[in-house]
């Protein structure tokens, strides 16, 4: 399985999140994000990027509230107090 690295499509409702591997890597890494979603996308059958953030939506899951729970448990896991 071919994970595009450091791009976030979906991170919101409709974000792209490339910002890190552009830091990273300098603006060139524009160019190389298209191509490279392209194939993953290809790879996981997704149609559309419309299609992938569609199937990542709490309303086209099998068990909302279980949906619901993952969520806010990554959200646990991801918090870190302000000093």
């Amino acid at each position: 399985m071919r994970v595009i690295p450091q791009v976030r499509v979906a991170r919101g409702p409709r974000m792209a999140c490339p910002r890190r591997s552009l830091l990273q890597n300098g603006i060139r890494r524009i160019k190389q994000i298209p191509d490279e979603l392209k194939i993953w996308m290809d790879e996981h059958e997704y149609e559309s990027v419309a299609q992938m953030i569609g199937s990542m939506s709490q309303q086209h899951c099998a068990e909302p509230a279980a949906f619901e729970r993952a969520n806010y448990m990554k959200m646990l896991a991801s918090y870190q107090p302000i000093n």
